[in-house]
């Protein structure tokens, strides 16, 4: 799970989609650039290259690292895509999925969106397996939801609810898919008859608590923190009383809706709650790293515990880097993977020494946090970050060039459009001072 700051909106039945990565910092190794036929005759190879979920992790790896080509590869695929005619169709399930995933992260969105759709067409209409539709649409879905598309959110919903599936399929859409639908709802303003829904859908069910969480969540979209703070203690509740679930998954399912409502509390500005809750789960569960890391940032955040901050920072990177051996002696990353830190755990350490003034240091970290491949590296939080640390030792240029580029940053959650308001006048005021 990544960091509170970062949560975006899921359901925990996949993973969220990949943002956007950003180029390092350090120069790069030059990389030739292809023809336009060279692109094309790359895009299309991704069908025979890509015939399995495995596959198309690997080719989405070297596309994203590729930060010369990619973006023009995705543009050569799309007006390719969209010069199809009637059945024909160029690309294949997984090549269009890399295709989509890749065009994503180059913030290439309308050719994502092309890619994304043809996805689920082609998983609805053509695979018709549940593996396949399941995560093409979940995929999809997810995208359509952070482009704040409301109305393609219901239309493809009901779309893939109304298809007679097995039971793999049903839960998905029983959950998952109805889960995002009533959220788009909710964003349309339909907050009240949508929690109506749940309620009687709760009732219905006998409390179930899937359903409960599923309100909580749309409550915690609705900014509706201390509704959603008591949905939260009953998802809980009904998770413990539920003698059908197994224990090590009951306990999973437990961990993460109080991670969760840790990120509620945190939101309501009541640190002491939040900070509580990652306390249990940290004693829980020592070797979770992102716990870990989720309590030292909060706590340095507001300046609490500075010292106990960066000692459970420095251990979710380790812990990190320990499983991260672990993948790779089971061959499931390579090595220059496995030697990667988390940009995130990266963005705390470098936070936690910045605030007890270490700032050579911190800037070590916050730039190599910034300048990593990661997905959570995309994060107008991180570059203002380094802004602060450039400030702090008093390179205001650096500082306003690092402001500049955090603008460029997608907002991933709300609190975002907040400090988006606050690194706009941080920027100014350095223009004027510079300008003297």
């Amino acid at each position: 799970m990544p960091p509170v700051r970062l949560r975006i909106w899921s359901f925990g039945l996949s993973a969220a989609l990949a943002g956007a990565a950003i180029a390092p910092i350090a120069a790069a190794a030059p990389v030739a650039e292809l023809t336009e036929e060279q692109l094309v005759e790359k895009a299309k190879k991704l069908n025979s290259e890509t015939k399995t979920r495995e596959d198309a992790d690997a080719k989405l790896k070297a596309l994203n690292k590729d930060k010369v080509n990619t973006p023009k590869l995705v543009k050569a695929a799309a007006k390719l895509q969209k010069a199809a005619k009637g059945d024909e169709k160029p690309f294949r399930y997984f090549a269009t999925l890399v295709l989509a995933k890749a065009a994503h992260n180059a913030k290439d969105y309308d050719s994502a969106e092309i890619f994304y759709r043809a996805c689920s067409d082609i998983a609805i209409d053509d695979l018709q397996s549940s593996e396949h539709i399941t995560q093409a649409v979940d995929d999809h879905l997810d995208f359509l939801l952070f482009r704040k598309k409301n109305d393609a959110v219901i239309e493809l919903a009901e779309r893939v609810m109304a298809i007679n599936g097995d039971q793999t399929l049903q839960f998905f859409n029983n959950f998952e898919v109805a889960g995002k639908l009533l959220l788009a709802r909710s964003r349309k303003g339909d907050t009240k008859d949508v929690l109506d829904t749940l309620d009687r859908l709760i009732k219905k069910s006998d409390g179930l608590f899937l359903y409960r969480q599923m309100k909580a969540r749309i409550l915690v979209d609705a900014e509706k923190y201390e509704d959603a703070v008591k949905e939260y203690g009953l998802v809980i509740e009904s998770i413990q009383d539920n003698e059908n679930i197994p224990k090590e998954q009951k306990d999973r399912f437990v961990h993460g809706s109080k991670y969760t409502l840790s990120g509620v509390y945190v939101s309501m500005n009541k640190i002491d709650e939040g900070t509580k809750i990652l306390r249990e789960l940290v004693k829980a569960d020592p070797e979770n790293a992102t716990f870990k890391n989720d309590l030292g940032f909060i706590m340095c955040d507001n300046d609490q515990n500075l010292e106990e901050s960066e000692k459970l920072i420095r251990d979710a990177i380790d812990l990190d880097l320990k499983a991260r051996k672990k993948a790779l002696a089971e061959k499931k990353i390579d090595e220059a993977e496995a030697k990667k830190s988390n940009a995130a755990y990266l963005d705390s350490l470098g936070w936690v020494l910045y605030k007890q003034k270490k700032y050579d240091e911190a800037l070590k970290y916050l730039l190599e946090s910034a300048g990593s491949d990661d997905e959570e590296s995309n994060h107008i939080e991180i570059w203002d970050h380094v802004g602060d640390c450039y400030l702090a030792m008093g390179k205001k240029k650096e500082a306003l060039e690092t402001f500049q580029k955090a603008l460029k940053m997608e907002d991933v959650t709300k609190k975002d459009g907040e400090r988006r308001k606050k690194v706009t006048e941080k920027m100014k005021k350095l223009k004027a001072e510079l300008a003297k």
